[in-house]
């Protein structure tokens, strides 16, 4: 997304792009530690409902 440019930057320097690196790495580090995607808990709730449907199927069958 960074490397798609409409015109040339104003002030484009070696800093800007040490920085705007570090930003990105501080923020993509920050999404992991704190926002959930939803992905892991999608995968647990469909896997715990299969789960449960196994438990009530050989609860149910004599043994």
């Amino acid at each position: 997304m960074r490397q798609a440019k409409l015109a040339d930057p104003l002030f484009d320097s070696k800093a800007i792009d040490t920085f705007t690196d570090m930003q990105d790495g501080l923020v993509a580090k920050s999404m992991a530690e704190h926002t959930p995607l939803g992905i892991g808990k999608a995968m647990t709730d469909f896997l715990s409902k299969s789960q449960s449907d196994l438990n009530q199927t050989a609860a149910d069958s004599p043994p």
